[in-house]
């Protein structure tokens, strides 16, 4: 091949190799303004080449790109210095990020002076990107290799731990189904058609006849109170007849199954310490497991067992006390949802007949109350004209006795079946009492009957007076009615908290036979009376407690017939919204 001597054959070879290699080629001069560009360097800047003579890179860089690339180049005009294969990343501003290779050398005149740059760069965006896959992918496997290794170094020491696991939870498994066990036993005792207090009585045995547990076999079950401040005891196994007195009612905060309640966790002691409050001389040493029955955490009762003096806790015995717990939890609120149930069944009735009664009452009241008038009248006319001690004068004072029976039980059947305005005022509940009593205070004295009135200081409730003081009068005259030969009469005042609400509280209580406890969940019901035929209308209690329930309150009763007669309870809210009851036309 015959050789190229000529320079300007020289040149178009050179400027052929320029514009046809994909790299870029550029020359600049000392300030860094494109001298000569070949078409790759003009593409890569989105140009061409003869609009980037005399411009710089800031015309087509990004400022702090430009400034590191100037760097470079002042460093190797400084130095003559090339610098060889260095990596840049920038983005174009178009917003293409790239990444060269950029080899710059010195460009010397005819009289060996640097009058600028030369600078080649090739486009690795690709490579760098694959390089970087690449380590991605090393590093990836690196990472897989070092983690597998450390698996198959541990591997080892799990196979040497999982047999003694493996005997662990076979041991697990064993307790687990002893304990699945007498768990499903107490849900099928809630299935039963045993009474509320033997599915309790029922429970408590099962969980005293467990042969691994190390308990004592004695123990009982607390319920909460109404007033959920204190704790009833409702079964008990083995006990001391001396703690089945003492331990009867448990206010919450008290010895062990107390402090059980308030706090709502687990009490376990080993002996007895100073928390066990209720003791008696002679108690054998022991020690107690106290369990919360919880639904979510609401306290519904305490499980209290027995251990022996020194006995060591044990988390499988509490897991499984915990679990006895939650079980026996559902025994008492499947009982609380059926008494609930009966609550809406006897509400639904009572409002039934009380629809029955209004529209009874509408229909006839002006029927029945113009004739009673006129006999009424009759009647009192009759007995100014009779003889005095006659039979016929008897009779008619007999009549109008009658006519104003008849007024006065036409009269409640109508207050009950009508809703009634309250004119809601604060008012001391203690002056109403006062009240009352005083106006049975000759009569308590006639039969015989001693009153005792304990007045506490309690707040102002919101009440309408006038309608109180009936439910007063009443439950007082049925108090008194119920000694005939005489008694004690006790009305007592208090503040209390009930379902987290404070109430003001008012006990009257009597000393008489009680109620029949066949007849005790009917004494609410419209026309039901206990006593004899001609003293009662069976409108008195069912009037009172619609009157207190319209105030946001509660009527109950506790009865003990042959002890201490009964206690009636009427709760009512301090804090209630000013509500009225419209008035029916």
């Amino acid at each position: 091949m015959e050789s190229i001597k000529q320079p300007d054959e020289q040149y178009e070879l050179l400027w052929a190799l320029m514009e046809n290699i994909p790299d870029s080629i550029y020359f600049k001069d000392t300030e860094g303004r494109f001298v000569m560009v070949n078409r790759a360097k003009a593409g890569h800047s989105g140009t061409i080449p003869q609009q980037m003579l005399g411009k710089t890179d800031y015309d087509y860089l990004p400022g702090e790109q430009a400034d590191h690339s100037r760097k470079i180049e002042e460093e190797v005009i400084r130095t003559g210095q090339p610098r060889i294969g260095v990596v840049e990343k920038f983005v174009r501003k178009d917003g293409k990020r790239v990444c060269i290779s950029a080899t710059k050398i010195p460009w010397y005149d005819k009289t060996g002076n640097i009058i600028g740059i030369i600078g080649i760069s090739r486009d690795i965006t690709e490579l760098e990107q694959t390089r970087e896959e690449m380590a991605g992918v090393n590093l990836e496997l690196e990472g897989r290799v070092a983690r597998r290794t450390a698996e198959l170094t541990n591997a080892n020491e799990r196979l040497k731990t999982e047999i003694a696991e493996r005997s662990q939870a076979e041991e697990k498994l064993r307790d687990n189904y002893h304990i699945q066990t007498v768990i499903n036993s107490i849900l099928m005792v809630s299935l039963s058609t045993l009474s509320f207090k033997e599915q309790l009585q029922r429970v408590l045995e099962l969980i005293l006849s467990i042969p691994w547990l190390r308990i004592q076999s004695k123990g009982c079950i607390f319920l909460v109170d109404d007033a959920r401040t204190s704790l009833k005891m409702a079964v008990s196994y083995g006990l001391d007849a001396r703690l089945l007195q003492m331990c009867n009612n448990i206010p919450y905060g008290t010895c062990l199954c107390g402090r059980a309640a308030r706090d709502k966790q687990l009490v376990f002691v080993d002996h007895i310490d100073c928390r066990h409050d209720i003791h008696y001389d002679g108690m054998l040493e022991h020690g107690h497991y106290c369990v919360p029955v919880l639904s979510g955490r609401q306290l519904l009762g305490v499980i209290n067992l027995y251990v022996d003096k020194g006995h060591r806790r044990d988390n499988v015995e509490e897991n499984f006390l915990s679990a006895v717990g939650s079980a026996t939890a559902s025994i008492i609120e499947k009982h609380g949802n059926e008494q609930e149930k009966q609550r809406l069944n006897d509400r639904l009735m009572q409002s039934e007949k009380l629809s029955a009664l209004g529209r009874l009452s509408a229909n006839v009241a002006h029927e029945i109350r113009n004739p009673l008038m006129v006999i009424g009248g009759y009647a009192r006319r009759l007995n100014k004209l009779m003889q005095q001690g006659s039979w016929e004068k008897q009779s008619a004072e007999v009549i109008y006795t009658e006519v104003t029976r008849l007024e006065m039980i036409l009269k409640n059947a109508l207050s009950y079946a009508k809703n009634t305005q309250l004119n809601l005022q604060y008012y001391n509940v203690n002056h109403v009492v006062e009240e009352s009593l005083k106006n049975y205070a000759d009569i308590c004295s006639e039969k015989n009957i001693l009153v005792k009135k304990t007045a506490n200081v309690v707040p102002d409730v919101p009440i309408d007076k006038n309608q109180i003081r009936q439910v007063m009068d009443n439950l007082i005259s049925n108090a008194i009615d119920a000694m005939p030969d005489g008694g004690v009469l006790g009305v007592c005042t208090d503040s209390v908290l009930i379902d987290q609400r404070q109430h003001v509280v008012v006990r009257v209580t009597d000393t008489g036979t009680g109620i029949d406890p066949d007849k005790i969940d009917h004494i609410f019901e419209p026309f039901f009376s206990t006593k004899e035929i001609g003293r009662g209308t069976g409108l008195g209690l069912p009037l009172s407690k619609k009157i207190v329930q319209d105030h946001g309150g509660d009527i109950t009763v506790d009865n003990q017939p042959g002890q201490q007669g009964c206690i009636f309870c009427v709760n009512l809210p301090m804090e209630q919204e000013m509500r009225y009851c419209p008035v029916t036309p």
